[in-house]
Parts: structure tokens; sequence; C-alpha cells
């Protein structure tokens, strides 16, 4: 909903819904960290923007700790899927980590 909304310039409406999805995963949904990021960048708001995409890069580390743990008793598809997973989360944390160098770089001139 919130990507939706955004879509469409409801830029108001995107940030209640990104606001709505992390407060309803406490946090913990990298996905709606991330939406909350986008409706930063779409708003001009760089500070923002930055504070969401460190708190998603936090719950994907998590994610690929959760992931690289051993799965004893697991089939085969379990495992392939975790390490799916676990590789996704690499790197888009990855991807993450240069958006805010960029992001700091911003909020520096800017100061």
């Amino acid at each position: 909903s919130c990507r939706a909304r955004l879509a469409m310039k409801d830029i108001d409406g995107a940030r209640r819904d990104a606001f709505a999805a992390t407060v309803f995963s406490q946090n913990t949904d990298p996905d709606a960290l991330m939406c909350l990021a986008e409706v930063c960048q779409a708003s001009k708001d760089t500070m923002g923007e930055l504070q969401a995409t460190k708190a998603a890069i936090a719950q994907y580390q998590r994610l690929e700790d959760e992931y690289s743990k051993p799965m004893p008793g697991k089939d085969a598809v379990a495992r392939a899927e975790a390490a799916k997973i676990k590789s996704n989360a690499s790197t888009v944390k990855r991807e993450l980590g240069f958006r805010i160098v960029k992001l700091e770089r911003e909020l520096k001139a800017s100061s």
C-alpha cells in the first residue's frame, strides 16, 4: 500500500502506511523500513531516510544471522530457502551501505 501510494504521488498517505507498517511490525520488518525510507526520499527528508535505512540494515543483519544458523532436521528445500534469504539479506545490506554513505555525504554538505 505504501509503494502504491508513492506511485500515485500520495506522499502523506504513503507516510501513514509506512509508519503503520513499522509500528505493527515493531520495527522488525526490513521491507516496511525500506518503504519508510522511500517515502522520506520522496519527501526530501534526508535524515529520516538515513535513519530508516540504518534501521532496515539492522533488520537485514538480523535475518542474515538467523538464517546462518544450522538447521538440523530440516529438509533440503528448507535449507535452500534459508540460504536464499541469507544471500538476499546480505546483498541488500551491501546496497544499502552505499546508500547510507551517499546520504551521510549529502547531510554533511548541507550543514
